[in-house]
Parts: C-alpha cells; sequence; structure tokens
C-alpha cells in the first residue's frame, strides 16, 4: 500500500500537468515542443469512434454566441485559475516554510479552516483551466483528478494520524477536509466510516459521477452549438466564429461556393462531409487552418469588424460516422482536413481572392476545437 501511494502521487501530478494544463502550455512559448510530443497522443485516440469524441470540445472555444452565460464562461476560467493559484499558493507556502524551520503541522490561517486548502486551489484552477479549454478529456481527467486527490488527502491524514496522534485528532474534528467545518457538517455523509467500504463507496461513486459528468457535457454541446451561428445540410454544416444573422452567414457561403474554382477544389478533395468556416476578416483565429503566418496575441476578434468581407474556409470533415448529416456533422467530426479559402464581399456579391490554406494550424495536426 505504501509503495503504492509513492507511485500514485508523482503520476496524479504528471496527467495535472499535461492534460488539464493544456491550454496553459498552448498560449506559452513551449506550445510547438509540447504538442510534437502530445499531439500524437491524442491523435490515438482518433484511430477508432468509440474513443475520437474525447478530443471533441463540449463548450465554445472559439465562437461567439447568443447567450451571455456562455460568453462569460472563458472570463470566469481565468478568474477561477487567478483565484485557485493564489489558494494554492497561500496554502504552500506555510506549509514549506514549517518544514523548513522544521515546526509541526500547520493549523493556522487558511488551515484553521480547511485541512487541505493546497488540494482545493488545484482544484479550482483545473476548473478555471476546463471552462477555457473544454475537452471531453480534460473533463474526464479533471472528475478523475478530483477522486484522486481525495484519496491522497486521506492518506496524508492517516499520515499525520500516526505521527501527532491526538493532537491532529482534534484538529480534524474542529475543521473541514476541503470545506470550512460549518459548511461540510451540513453535508450528508455519503462515505462510510470502515476503510473497506470507504474504497469501495469511493469506487462506486467515480463509477456513477463520471458518466453522469460526460452526459451532462455532451448536453452542453448540443445547447451551445444551438447557440453560435450556422446551418446545416446533409452534407455541410456552416459555421461562424461571429454572431452573424442568418442572412450574413447564408450569402457569404453563397458567394463562394457559387464560385467554379472553389466548386473545382471540393471536387478535386472529394470530401465525405463538408465544414465550412464564415470568419470575418480582419479576425485571426490560430484554432483554424486560415493563416500561414503564426501571430502572437492568441484570439484577435474585433466586435466591430467589417460586416461584408468575410473568410470562407471549406474543410472535409475527419469523421468515422460518414452517414451523419446537418449538426451531426459536427458532433461526429473529430478534426478537419483544408481544402480551400475564399475571401468574399458580401455587398456586391464577388469572390475577391483564392487562398490556399495550410494543411494544419500552427501547433501541428492536432485537433482543436470545432466551435
Amino acid at each position: 500500500m505504501t509503495n503504492m501511494r509513492k507511485a500514485l502521487k508523482p503520476a496524479v501530478w504528471m496527467f495535472y500537468v499535461v492534460i488539464v494544463f493544456e491550454i496553459l502550455f498552448m498560449i506559452s512559448p513551449f506550445a510547438l515542443y509540447f504538442y510534437s510530443a502530445y499531439g500524437p497522443t491524442l491523435n490515438v485516440f482518433h484511430r477508432w469512434p468509440w474513443t475520437a469524441w474525447l478530443t471533441q470540445f463540449f463548450l465554445p472555444h472559439i465562437s461567439e454566441t447568443s447567450s451571455p452565460l456562455l460568453n462569460a464562461l472563458p472570463g470566469l476560467g481565468g478568474l477561477l485559475i487567478l483565484a485557485g493559484a493564489v489558494l494554492f499558493l497561500a496554502g504552500a507556502i506555510p506549509v514549506y516554510w514549517a518544514k523548513l524551520r522544521g515546526r509541526g503541522p500547520v493549523t493556522g490561517w487558511l488551515y484553521a479552516l480547511i485541512r487541505h486548502p493546497q488540494y482545493v486551489g488545484l482544484a479550482v484552477i483545473g476548473l478555471g483551466t476546463l471552462l477555457i479549454w473544454p475537452r471531453f478529456l480534460v473533463l474526464v481527467t479533471y472528475v478523475t483528478m478530483l477522486f484522486l486527490y481525495a484519496v491522497l488527502a486521506h492518506w496524508e491524514e492517516e499520515q499525520c494520524l500516526t505521527r501527532f496522534g491526538e493532537a491532529y485528532r482534534a484538529y480534524q474534528a474542529r475543521t473541514g477536509m476541503f470545506l470550512p467545518r460549518s459548511l461540510s457538517k451540513r453535508l450528508p455523509r455519503i462515505l462510510p466510516v470502515s476503510t473497506s467500504k470507504r474504497v469501495l463507496a469511493v469506487l462506486g461513486l467515480y463509477a456513477v459521477l463520471l458518466p453522469a459528468t460526460i452526459t451532462l457535457g455532451f448536453g452542453l454541446r448540443d445547447y451551445s452549438l444551438s447557440k453560435i451561428s450556422a446551418f446545416y445540410t446533409k452534407s455541410t454544416a456552416v459555421l461562424s466564429p461571429a454572431l452573424l444573422t442568418d442572412q450574413e452567414l447564408g450569402a457569404a457561403y453563397r458567394t463562394a461556393i457559387a464560385d467554379t474554382r472553389v466548386q473545382k477544389a471540393i471536387i478535386a478533395a472529394r470530401p465525405a462531409k463538408l465544414i465550412v468556416y464564415v470568419v470575418p476578416v480582419e479576425w485571426y483565429l490560430p484554432d483554424l487552418p486560415i493563416e500561414a503566418v503564426h501571430k502572437s496575441g492568441g484570439h484577435q476578434t474585433r466586435a466591430d469588424f467589417d460586416r461584408r468581407h468575410y473568410k470562407v474556409l471549406f474543410t472535409a470533415a475527419r469523421i468515422h460516422t460518414v452517414e451523419a448529416t446537418e449538426r451531426d456533422i459536427i458532433t461526429s467530426a473529430y478534426g478537419r482536413d483544408p481544402i480551400v479559402l475564399a475571401k468574399v464581399d458580401i455587398s456586391v456579391p464577388e469572390v475577391s481572392g483564392i487562398d490556399t490554406p495550410p494543411p494544419h494550424v500552427v501547433w501541428g495536426d492536432i485537433p482543436t476545437p470545432m466551435f
């Protein structure tokens, strides 16, 4: 059991850093190096339809929506990351200072309220990251991490009881594990006192909550897709990251698809299903394979964009379910292959230019958000 504990703790940290912090690596200068190793791992999931959904996103990342709540989630995620980092540091510094000074257990300040503020801080950081980078794989990992943190916290408390005895037991009696005692004592006890029964109960709870959370994620994805600018046919999904009117979205698509050069490119690619993106010409979205030259600063999405000029990106959906139609094209696709990029002016209407888009996004052939 001791060896298992020693092996589990670094493994938990490794999964947390690699998967939950994917978004932090992406915006860092080390993104290309990170994805050179991590990208192939993500693409392994695409080999089978029963795992391909793990790399998909369940909330909008590149799209504006008609829901103020959905639009506010990335900002909320940033605040949670900041708050979680402050909480983690506020919990970590006293502990390591006490170790350096050779003192006993830390029971003051934050530790006078909860016994594991560091784990709570990490959980808050993880939730914030999940809202900013809502990949299903991150969701699964996040829920798993919460359970593993609870297991590690129990193990650490057993060690403290062995080392400090009744003094630590008294400390447990007046504090909460992850919430202040005044709140935690009001919650119903769902785990038995017996260690063996508690392990079985935790495994059972995990087996119930993980599928329930994934189901909630699928529901959130359907809700999100109902709030973006989009229309669908049996073989084509047309989306815009900007919040366009139906007339603007339709005009941009019709103008582009009427061009013979676009038609020839699509015929040559022979896609089973098309995913088309209508992007304001001033916008820069590194998550889409539009620009060959990477710009610093992440998303550049002016609110007062020119509503006449658009970049229309035609892509072939990477999809296992070739019979998928309409919105199911988006929910079934695990990637896209760029075909052709048309620049249109819907006020004329005319195609002002045709370009060959890059083969993939700047980070390489990795799964990025579909919407």
